[in-house]
């Protein structure tokens, strides 16, 4: 690339009267567009595209890499500091880890407790869908609800009245 810079410098120094570094003229001005004509231009060279876009890739890859060592490094720093709490936690007395854990008699029977707690609600549940079921279900229900508004607004309309 440099040896065709250089080439072209000398090209232009042997033409002797082509200095076009003033302001140009009209003369001037054609005699460049003369040149540009009879002469070839030069030009970038053939590779420059290919080692631009490459570079540009090799310095991404590179970035991405960057970020995943950051990240990776972020990661094992957190997972250091988590093992370190706790190792370093401190772990109280045996006495007080049982008091503060039922014990498994104990245990056995809240859970036992918690089932027929469990079942007693289900059949509350299935005893009330009944009865719903039985006496109209959900229309029904909003039955119920709509004779309740009607005789609520009777209400405000008699109060209204008397006032």
């Amino acid at each position: 690339m440099i040896y065709q810079l250089e080439d072209g410098k000398k090209k232009s120094r042997h033409q002797g009267s082509d200095d076009f570094s003033e302001n140009l003229s009209e003369e001037a001005l054609l005699a460049l567009i003369e040149q540009v004509e009879k002469e070839e231009m030069l030009h970038a060279p053939v590779h420059l595209k290919g080692n631009v876009l490459t570079q540009i890739r090799e310095e991404r890859r590179a970035f991405r890499k960057r970020q995943m060592f950051t990240y990776r490094a972020k990661v094992l720093i957190a997972m250091a500091a988590a093992l370190a709490v706790l190792i370093l936690m401190p772990v109280d007395n045996a006495e007080h880890t049982e008091e503060t854990f039922m014990p498994r008699q104990t245990y056995a029977v809240s859970m036992e407790q918690a089932a027929q707690e469990r079942q007693k609600n289900i059949d509350d549940h299935w005893e009330k869908y009944r009865k719903e079921r039985a006496s109209g279900g959900i229309r029904g229900l909003f039955g119920e609800i709509g004779a309740k508004v009607s005789q609520f607004g009777e209400n405000l309309s008699w109060d209204r009245d008397e006032k």
